[in-house]
């Protein structure tokens, strides 16, 4: 179709430099986002030292580079335009830091003194960092009132009323930070003070009958986004994830597992969260002293580290933590238990398998052991007391290979139970059948030496039974 009108002829010349100058515009662009970080400090009260800049990463703070103050107190840090992004640290020294944001603004100019108080904080051409410590000044006026107040509580211990109105005024000053936070964040949604608040949030408890467990659950995680990395340099999400996985999930075995592979999922796409995590769950269930909770690292060893996703790691420490796995992966909680046959003091073998008892006590003990000391004597007053009621017997495996002191112990400490000599076996090595680094070591096993319990202290055996007992079995 064709308009009516004067046709225009295009100027070559003009042309040329219509898309020069869009090509200029472009290179301005790609070079700005290229830019490194300056952020140039003076510090009144500083002469001639040497400050550190840290980050955040985790539950630890990490030195990233050390700047040398000039006799008014300037200093500048640079860094690359691949600095990742987070709250970061000057530290004059180990009482004496402040934060500052890195994020969107990447010149800027920090002035205060080597006391830095809030009030004193001041910042060019840092919008975010202006935002952040406005912040920070309103939730320190706002704490300063609500102790304020606390403190009053304590001058009324007998005066119901004025307790309750004090009480009230805290409760409208807790709603009022809360509001100003909500609102912060719908003025300011791109902010890293937003991004900040949204990874402290959680959901209100409240009072309410509507409010449920798994309502609380459900939403814990609002707001968080597992796919950026920059929750990692703050100092708030290390702790956050081990609230959740230690105090929010219920704690049992399976329901944990799911959880972890469900956060994992959601992070992968971050190769940073997807390798913290990973870190993070290994390092946490690794050496739980949660008897069961073995079962969940053995569960990320065999999801994660056994199907090649942790390529991070050296092949020896990678062999050592799939080695542990595959070692523990037999005697977990509700596995048959390997069975041992080993010589006992008559020099007859005994089969662990084949001895009959409703619960069969494991002990694996040492006549030098100063811990089995206090252990076997409350071990044999629970046997002499409760073995016919529970129908229990022990199976001693003692350590030492000489049968000498190995006999003279067991008369001195009346372990009038099954005992045999662990070195004297037919069925391989017993420490790395039931992971023995250390003694004393109990393991309880039903009728069908299935493992019930591991690991328990000797204080623990009888409430373990008799809980054990009650509870319905599927």
């Amino acid at each position: 179709m064709q308009y009516p009108g004067k046709r225009i002829k295009s100027n070559p010349m003009k042309t040329g430099k219509y898309y020069l100058l869009l090509l200029a515009n472009f290179l301005s662009l790609i070079l700005q986002a290229q830019e490194g970080y300056q952020v140039n400090f003076q510090i009144k009260g500083l002469k001639d030292t040497t400050c550190m800049i840290a980050n955040y990463y985790g539950n630890g703070t990490y030195i990233k580079d050390t700047l040398r103050t000039d006799a008014s107190g300037r200093c500048v840090f640079k860094a690359g335009a691949d600095l990742p992004k987070g709250i970061y640290i000057l530290v004059i020294n180990d009482k004496n830091y402040f934060d500052f944001i890195i994020n969107i603004d990447k010149k800027f100019s920090v002035s205060t003194d080597r006391d830095h108080s809030i009030d004193k904080m001041s910042f060019n051409s840092s919008p975010e960092n202006k935002l952040f410590y406005e912040y920070l000044r309103y939730n320190k006026q706002g704490f300063d009132i609500i102790q304020s107040l606390q403190n009053r509580i304590k001058e009324f211990p007998e005066q119901n009323d004025s307790i309750e109105a004090i009480n009230a005024r805290i409760k409208a000053m807790n709603k009022e930070i809360i509001k100003y936070k909500l609102d912060l964040v719908k003025k300011h949604p791109a902010s890293f003070l937003a991004f900040l608040i949204n990874a402290m949030k959680e959901p209100e408890i409240s009072n309410d009958s509507n409010f449920s467990y798994q309502s609380y659950k459900a939403h814990f995680w609002d707001g968080t986004d597992f796919r950026d990395d920059r929750l990692l340099r703050t100092p708030v999400f290390h702790n956050k994830l081990k609230k959740y996985f230690d105090q929010v999930l219920i704690q049992q075995p399976d329901t944990i597992i799911r959880e972890i592979d469900s956060i994992i999922f959601k992070a992968r796409p971050n190769q940073e969260m997807f390798k913290y995590l990973i870190w993070f769950f290994t390092y946490h269930y690794e050496n739980s002293e949660i008897m069961g909770f073995d079962k969940i690292f053995v569960s990320i060893v065999d999801e994660y580290y056994t199907k090649g996703e942790v390529t991070w790691l050296n092949n020896t420490i990678l062999e050592n933590i799939v080695k542990k796995a595959n070692r523990l992966r037999p005697i977990l909680i509700g596995r048959l238990a390997p069975n041992m046959i080993m010589q006992d003091t008559s020099n007859h073998l005994v089969s662990m398998v084949n001895v009959k008892a409703k619960y069969l006590m494991l002990l694996f003990w040492d006549p030098d052991c100063g811990h089995c000391e206090q252990e076997i004597p409350k071990l044999r007053k629970i046997y002499d007391e409760h073995k016919e009621m529970y129908g229990l017997e022990i199976f001693a495996v003692c350590s030492d290979t000489s049968l000498v002191k190995w006999k003279n112990a067991i008369r001195k400490k009346n372990m009038n139970w099954i005992n045999v000599n662990g070195p004297r076996t037919l069925t391989g090595d017993y420490h790395e059948q039931y992971d023995i680094i250390s003694t004393p070591v109990i393991y309880i096993l039903n009728e069908r030496k299935e493992i019930i319990a591991k690991r328990l202290s000797a204080d623990q055996v009888l409430p373990f039974l008799e809980n054990y007992i009650t509870i319905p079995k599927k």
